[in-house]
């Protein structure tokens, strides 16, 4: 098999791995979220069912007849607008959302549906309802889907839905009252192409093992192969740099506000271990990896992990998998990488601090802007391997997120927002450092956990909702926000 470097030119690299341009190797090039993975993923089923009665129920009715919302409101019509709609949004995520140009009206229909998802269950269930005499339907599907293990999208598409709902607001629904809010019905679809992916994925291990081997994560089914780390090594010392892969470091380097101490030797190898690694994922067809990358020496893939990151392609240090599968988790669902990063306090200020040495440059998504970053020697050894400091942006919201597998699974959500990045030294630590104000707890000592994933932008209830539709438990110390808890 060729090695990057070795009778395999940049552009034939770049397209076996599953990317084009300069996008697989650096954060300024324009990227396809997920292009490593998504393309051969399978996106989810979506049953969609509508329910209403049809307009005959109340024509020609006599005086005093009562109907609610109302006997002018064209539930045919709508129900083709939402039609139209969810074909796009089919077409935009990948997925598949089964439609029919009818509604339940009765419990017989109803019936009917159920036994049709019983025979050939989809991936998830769309309820949209518009009236309130079809609640007795959404109940016996909700009741169905409970026994399938359906996760359900209910949506009732009426600002005046009268009556209490709380009932609704429980694990494996995502109940949805709002007014013509398909934004909503997008955000539940995500949630629900967002599991389907995860049990497609693969996440490479790579550690001191002396033979590879291969586990799944129980509850979301990310597969996890274990490889050698001498694999590794080996491919990283059989690169061989051309010119081109020169001139983009360049290009990297001249983008960077200063760079402290790094040398041309620290250069040539971050981008040596970029290309070994790119080329690992390659070869396993993998989505994402996770190695046991301290004391590595100037086989260190510090800048690797960011440039993997920014394009969508989950990296994470330390060996820490269920770090990888929060920031997979999080990738799919709302197309921005995460930081992972060791936790600290600011005690005085009530203030969090996250620091670590491969923060993502692109925290807006991949094609959104890049954050300003240094070079500079990595902060705690004396070999000279490259890493990147990235300045985040004050007053910009953030949501922090952390997994943890089991047997009961769960998921610790906070949000914040972005005091400051501060300089390394004084900040010590990692080479990136930022201080965060937590916006949902009276106390910011109250978070937990080591190495949780910091996302930019405020997607808290996001994460909740999504811990709530597949009944992951929440792990809220000291929360104090809005539903969902």
């Amino acid at each position: 098999m060729m090695e990057a470097g070795q009778g395999l030119d940049r552009r034939h690299f770049l397209a076996a791995a599953g990317l084009t341009g300069a996008a697989a190797l650096f954060p300024w090039a324009t990227a396809v979220p997920g292009e490593l993975s998504a393309p051969r993923k399978q996106g989810a089923t979506v049953r969609a069912v509508f329910l209403y009665p049809p307009s005959e129920t109340f024509a020609g009715k006599p005086d005093g007849w009562w109907s609610w919302p109302g006997n002018e409101f064209d539930t045919e019509g709508r129900q083709k607008q939402y039609m139209t709609a969810l074909a796009d949004m089919e077409k935009r995520l990948g997925m598949k959302i089964l439609t029919e140009n009818r509604s339940v009206a009765n419990n017989a229909g109803a019936q009917q549906v159920i036994r049709e998802l019983e025979t050939s269950p989809p991936d998830g269930l769309l309820l949209i309802m518009f009236y309130n005499v079809s609640l007795p339907q959404a109940d016996l599907f909700l009741a169905a889907a409970q026994k399938l293990k359906l996760p359900v999208i209910f949506y009732v598409g009426l600002g005046v839905k009268h009556g209490p709902i709380t009932a609704y607001r429980r694990p494996g629904v995502y109940f949805i009252q709002s007014l013509e809010n398909l934004g909503a019905i997008e955000a539940g679809m995500r949630m629900l192409n967002t599991r389907k992916y995860l049990k497609q994925s693969l996440i490479l291990s790579i550690n001191e093992a002396e033979k590879p081997r291969a586990e799944t994560e129980p509850f979301l089914g990310v597969k996890v192969r274990v490889i050698p780390f001498s694999r590794y090594a080996e491919r990283f010392h059989q690169v061989e740099l051309t010119p081109a892969d020169q001139s983009l470091m360049k290009d990297f380097t001249r983008k960077a506000t200063e760079n402290r101490g790094v040398t041309e030797e620290g250069f040539q190898n971050a981008l040596r271990a970029h290309l070994a690694l790119s080329a690992l994922l390659r070869d396993e067809q993998a989505d994402g990896l996770t190695m046991n990358c301290l004391r590595r020496g100037m086989l260190k893939p510090c800048v690797s992990f960011m440039l993997l990151n920014n394009t969508l392609t989950p990296a994470i240090c330390e060996n820490d998998l269920p770090a990888a599968y929060t920031q997979l988790l999080g990738q799919y669902l709302i197309g921005r990488p995460g930081f992972q990063h060791n936790p600290c306090y600011e005690t005085e200020k009530n203030h969090y601090y996250a620091s670590h040495c491969t923060c993502p440059t692109k925290v807006y998504g991949p094609n959104g802007p890049e954050l300003p970053y240094l070079v500079r020697r990595y902060a705690h050894s004396n070999e000279g391997s490259c890493a990147v400091q990235i300045f985040w942006k004050a007053g910009d919201p953030v949501t922090m997120v952390r997994y943890y597998p089991g047997e009961k699974p769960a998921l610790d959500v906070y949000a914040g927002r972005v005091v400051v990045s501060h300089p390394m030294p004084p900040a010590g630590g990692c080479t990136t450092n930022v201080e965060i104000e937590i916006t949902d707890r009276t106390d910011a000592c109250m978070v937990k956990g080591h190495h949780n994933l910091l996302f930019c932008g405020d997607f808290a209830r996001q994460f909740r909702l999504f811990a709530q539709l597949y009944q992951m438990e929440l792990a809220q110390t000291g929360y104090q926000g809005p539903w969902p808890l």
